[in-house]
């Protein structure tokens, strides 16, 4: 496992810890500026999801 790959995959890893803590923001604590938001914060970390998706991909060719 290169270096490359690990930056990749602790980038994936970075992007969906986020995306937990919005989506907890939003929907547990009901933050008052994240409910005020209507969807902006769950569409944000779906992005978010994706995101790290497309990382975890490139870590993986790049461990190829």
């Amino acid at each position: 496992m290169t270096i490359e790959t690990l930056v990749w995959y602790g980038i994936s890893g970075g992007a969906l810890v986020f995306a937990g803590s919005l989506l907890h923001t939003r929907f547990v604590r009901r933050d008052p500026n994240a409910v005020r938001s209507k969807g902006a914060f769950t569409m944000f970390a779906l992005l978010m999801v994706l995101f790290a998706a497309g990382a975890a991909a490139a870590g993986f060719a790049a461990s190829r």
